[in-house]
């Protein structure tokens, strides 16, 4: 959404110009909100189209490239590596005996 709301929802089918979305009934969708898609560098700006149990319609109204990915990489790389050399060993046991 506009105000940084997330709703968990599924895409089921999507074109140049709509999308059709697997979205919980329990969820009020607004009439435009922002689309994002795990694992791509865009989002969308969508328009509710209908809306039917838990599916929804939406029409794809601009979409918006989202910043490199750089600065991600940039701000992971000034956190410490962890240190596993404090995480103790088990020992096996010989009952060869």
């Amino acid at each position: 959404m506009f105000d940084g709301t997330e709703i968990p929802c599924n895409i089921k089918d999507i074109s140049k110009s709509g999308a059709k979305l697997g979205v919980p009934e329990a969820y009020i969708l607004p009439a435009s909100f922002m689309l994002r898609i795990l694992g791509r560098d865009f989002v969308l700006r969508v328009t509710l189209a209908w809306r039917r149990g838990n599916y929804a319609g939406v029409r794809i109204d601009r979409i918006a490239k989202l910043p490199v990915a750089e600065e991600k990489k940039a701000a992971s790389s000034d956190q410490p590596t962890p240190n596993y050399s404090s995480i103790g060993s088990r020992r096996s046991r010989d009952f060869s005996g």
